[in-house]
């Protein structure tokens, strides 16, 4: 049985963002606001805005970001929602309920880079999400908690 994941996810998000090379040294760190707003059946819109402080230099950059999530059962679709690839697939996720956490149906390349998520839905209040991020291009992990928003 999985969780009903359009209601899950709905609402007001705080998250913290860790972002990680391979030798485990910390790039940047990010921390930020996100919603999941409804759009139509089924379809939530995300977007997430926040500030980015890079470690090599102390810059501090500001962000927003946005996707679409479709949701059908325990399958949620995610396709970008700004940028020059608005309307694109991302990924798509299945829920596992012996993991309680949504794995990839399949890998996200951009150009030579992969994309590589999951969601872990640690209670009904938080979730992670760990994206691995490889290829000639790109090498880190990005860690984002994520704890609802209250009032």
């Amino acid at each position: 049985m999985h969780p009903d994941l359009y209601a899950y996810f709905t609402g007001s998000w705080r998250f913290t963002r860790s972002m990680l090379g391979t030798d485990k040294l910390v790039i940047g760190e990010a921390d930020g606001c996100a919603e999941f707003h409804s759009c139509e059946a089924n379809c939530l819109q995300y977007k997430e805005s926040g500030q980015l402080r890079l470690a090599a230099d102390q810059r501090i950059v500001s962000f927003t970001r946005r996707f679409d999530y479709r949701i059908e059962g325990d399958v949620v679709h995610v396709a970008f929602a700004d940028g020059v690839q608005a309307g694109q697939a991302y990924q798509s996720y299945r829920y596992d309920p012996a993991q309680k956490a949504l794995l990839p149906l399949e890998i996200h390349l951009c150009i030579l880079d992969r994309y590589d998520g999951r969601y872990v839905l640690i209670d009904a209040d938080r979730f992670d999400l760990h994206t691995r991020i490889e290829g000639p291009h790109k090498d880190y992990l990005l860690h984002t908690q994520f704890k609802r928003a209250i009032g």
